[in-house]
């Protein structure tokens, strides 16, 4: 049985050869993430054309995530030895102390703030600001090493840096020329900046859908504004972690999950999947249990970041989760009352559609539930009520296929687009041709996208 539960992989030095991404993929990788912190342009390239050519030979559509890098504050230059603070002792950040690279730090800070350094093992906290806004007077709270190009967070503070910079603009021009499937925002804010990249996109005339990341303690506040605006969702638990309290990162990521779900929108857990999966070739149980908890709440993707990326057993840890997924599958799929999906009170056509697609599904154990789309909505849709019955997918043009391997349930997707008045013909004859189903067979054939006058539920034996 394959998987519901989607698997994205980030490629790097450890994983970028043909014959490992071949492997990873076997192993049960859906979704490519490279992220654009890191890497050439070549790099990138070479990647993304392995992963078609691989895609093309193995009938496997495989989605490509381009994750923007973003305003991220970072220490400037302090020498390969860096500079060693101490509790207690006071230090000067910005003009003729220690050099950061953003400038308009100094204006957007307090006396009072926390500034935490190289993902918060280093806090400081503001005393003051000189008047003219160049300098910033710190007292070291917790010691360690400052060192070149560390990142930087004020919890306390809400910066006005643009999430996409002039790097993420010339990073996206490459993306689009490339046919990235989604693009990862970072540092997200509000609705606002998820509306502003898809315009940008659409100008462009790219097909890619956007994925919020939450990482800011201001996405937090703007939840659910964010998720509706957004195509996809990243619970990116990294820098999250650091601008709200660690202990508080496991509620919102079930907000988080919870809200993708009610609004149909796929949500991806990222940051620390497996990450002794770096060094070793086993995770730990801690780390099986938080993958399992993510599915068990119901995520659509788990991501894996340096344990693919540069770690040494980049396959493993993409079979690692993908086992998981299918243990947790299998107890879910025999409990069904561990699911605790509530049916939503306002239902429009569309949603009413799909759910009762997947109830009928469900009632004649069909076999597949086909899901005729324009756009990937109506299988989006029927995925949040997690029917556990595979979904195929027919979609008029390659980016919608392609997309279709971040959702939840999805198991094939073909580019075909299908006759309305006669789609029982072309459905049954493109299943058969693949080995998918034989005669006796029964399928649920949704369409709820197309027009009003075409929602379409009908069951079929083939």
């Amino acid at each position: 049985m394959e998987n519901r539960t989607k698997i994205i992989c980030t490629i790097g030095p450890a994983s970028q050869e043909k014959s490992v991404l071949h492997k990873m993929i076997t192993a049960g990788m859906d979704c490519v993430r490279l992220n654009f912190s890191h890497g050439t342009y070549g790099q990138f390239a070479a990647i993304i054309r392995a992963i078609r050519e691989i895609s093309k030979t193995s009938g496997r559509e495989i989605a490509i995530i381009q994750d923007l890098q973003g305003p991220k504050i970072r220490v400037g230059d302090v020498g390969e030895k860096g500079i060693s603070v101490q509790k207690g002792d006071e230090l000067i950040l910005g003009k003729d102390g220690i050099p950061i690279d953003y400038r308009a730090l100094p204006s957007e800070v307090k006396s009072g703030d926390i500034i935490l350094v190289d993902d918060g093992l280093i806090e400081l906290h503001v005393i003051s600001v000189n008047a003219g806004k160049t300098q910033i007077r710190c007292k070291v709270i917790v010691n360690g090493i400052i060192k070149s190009h560390k990142g930087m967070n004020v919890p306390t503070a809400s910066l006005s840096a643009h999430p996409l910079t002039q790097k993420d603009r010339k990073d996206i021009d490459f993306g689009v020329r490339h046919g990235v499937d989604y693009v990862a925002l970072s540092f997200v804010r509000e609705a606002k900046d998820i509306f502003e990249l898809k315009s940008l996109l659409k100008r462009k005339k790219s097909h890619a859908k956007v994925i919020a990341k939450i990482e800011r303690h201001e996405a937090i506040t703007n939840m659910e504004e964010i998720i509706r605006a957004a195509d996809a969702v990243m619970v990116a638990r990294g820098d999250l972690g650091i601008e709200i309290p660690a202990e508080q990162v496991p509620l919102q990521q079930k907000k988080i999950i919870h809200l993708c779900n009610q609004y149909g929108k796929p949500v991806i857990v990222a940051t620390q999947m497996l990450n002794s999966m770096i060094d070793s070739p086993r995770a730990t149980r801690a780390e099986i249990s938080d993958a399992a908890t993510a599915i068990f709440d119901h995520a659509d993707a788990l991501m894996l970041s340096n344990e693919t990326a540069v770690g040494k057993y980049p396959v493993e840890a993409a079979a690692t989760l993908a086992r998981v997924a299918a243990a947790v599958e299998r107890d879910l799929k025999s409990h069904q009352h561990l699911l605790n999906l509530r049916r939503p009170e306002d239902m429009t056509i569309v949603n009413a559609t799909c759910l009762n697609a997947t109830k009928l599904a469900h009632d004649i154990r069909a076999k597949y539930i086909v899901a005729v789309t324009r756009s990937g909505y109506t299988a989006a849709e029927i995925a949040k009520y997690r029917p556990f019955i595979p979904v195929i997918v027919f979609a008029p043009n390659v980016h919608v296929a392609r997309q279709m391997s971040l959702v939840w349930g999805v198991t094939n997707s073909f580019v075909q687009f299908i006759h309305l008045n006669h789609p029982l013909l072309q459905i049954r004859k493109t299943l058969l041709a693949h080995h998918l189903v034989k005669t006796g067979d029964e399928i649920v054939i949704c369409n709820a996208g197309f027009g009003k006058k075409e929602k379409l539920i009908t069951t079929t034996m083939i």
